[in-house]
This record gives structure tokens, sequence and C-alpha cells, in this order.
């Protein structure tokens, strides 16, 4: 584990400047290269002084998760500010902003979402990352209300839709998109205008059509 501490680490604020040293490392590598001693040589002070503030590894991951869940609602929040009244491009726009966050803060997304994360979450956590989901089910449904997604359980449009902008992220942060030609700055606007296109088609779908989103059980 190799990273340089950055000038503006100021030890007046030691939490901070573990918790940004860890991020920058998060870019980079796995959350198991993560340590408490070491972190405090790369911050410049003694082995024991990280612990008056993390307990543990874990500790220090959920506060990073924590962070990073309140950076991607406020990143949502704004992308949907200037299209509230048109409920496909808000779906779409939130779907942009959770992309955009991934590959711009992969130190924050890298943990977000890990088992033991969730596993060790605080309460502030859990909050986070429940406010940021909940943006996700209010635009399905309100694209349900307004005729641009099927009617019925709005819980696997909701899966799908998820399933798709953190998969996408998830390949640019940690897989291989060799096999794609189309340009990475690219990918996002894409794949949520083809979901959108996807919603309002399966919306516009006969009564009783196979492909309507409540004809299939999420659960069999």
């Amino acid at each position: 584990m190799r990273a340089k501490v950055k000038a503006n680490y100021h030890h007046g604020d030691l939490r901070r400047a573990l918790m940004d040293v860890s991020i920058d490392i998060l870019k980079k590598h796995e959350v198991e290269t993560l340590n408490l001693r070491k972190l405090a040589v790369l911050a410049g002070v003694s082995p024991g002084a990280p612990y008056h503030h993390f307990a543990d590894r874990a500790e220090l991951v959920a506060a990073i998760a924590n962070e990073g869940f309140e950076l991607l609602e406020g990143s949502m929040r704004k992308a949907t500010a200037t299209c509230a009244n048109e409920a496909s491009a808000r779906l779409e726009a939130l779907g942009q902003a959770y992309v955009h966050f991934a590959i711009s803060h992969p130190g924050y997304f890298r943990v977000m979402f890990r088992r033991e994360t969730h596993n060790n979450a605080t309460t502030a956590m859990r909050g986070a990352g429940q406010r940021t989901f909940q943006l996700l089910c209010d635009a399905i449904t309100a694209c349900q209300q307004a005729g641009s997604a099927p009617a019925g359980d709005p819980q696997p449009l909701i899966l799908h839709a998820w399933a798709a902008v953190h998969g996408l992220s998830t390949l640019l942060v940690d897989g291989d998109l060799k096999g794609i030609s189309i340009p990475t700055q690219q990918l996002a606007s894409v794949m949520t205008n083809l979901m959108r296109r996807m919603l309002i088609a399966l919306a516009e779908s006969p009564p009783g059509d196979s492909t309507s989103g409540d004809s299939t059980p999420l659960h069999r």
C-alpha cells in the first residue's frame, strides 16, 4: 500500500486526514489494503493516534461509506433539479448521476455497497443509503403514474433500473470494457436512455402482454 500524504492533510483534523488518505488508496486498491497503523505512518502521526477516531478498519470504512452516500444523494438531487416535471427524464438523470458519481469517486464507491460495510453500518449510514435508494423508488413510481413505465408492482422495475446503473458503474470502476466500442464518456447516457425507452415501450404494451411489468411475479 503506497500513498503520498497531500499537503492539505491537516493534523488538526486527524479524522478527516485518515479518511482522505484512505479514499486516495481506495481509488486503486481494495479495502483489505487499509490498515490503521499504516495509515498513521502515511498521515505522519503516532501508530496509536488513529484509534482515537476509529476503533478499527470497519468503523473507518463505514464512515467513508456514510459520506459517500451523502455525496451521492446530493449529486442525484442536483441532477434532477432541472427536470422535476418530467418523470422519465428525472429517472434518466438519476441514473446518469449515479454512474458519474461512481467513476468520479471510486474511493467511495468501492466501499459503499460491500456486505461487510453494511454489516457494520451506523444508523447515519443506513439512513443516507435509504434516502438515496428512495430517490430511485420515487422516480419509478412517478414514471408509473405518468404512464412512462408499466403499471403494477414497482419492485421489478426498481431492481432492473438499479441493476443497470450499478452494474455499469461497477464495470467502469473495476471491470473490463475492452469489448465495447461505445466511448466510455457516452456509456451512462446510452444506457440510461435505453432504460427510459424500454420502460416507455413496456408501458405502451397491450394489457396482458407477456412483456408488461406486472405479468411476471418477482418471486416464485
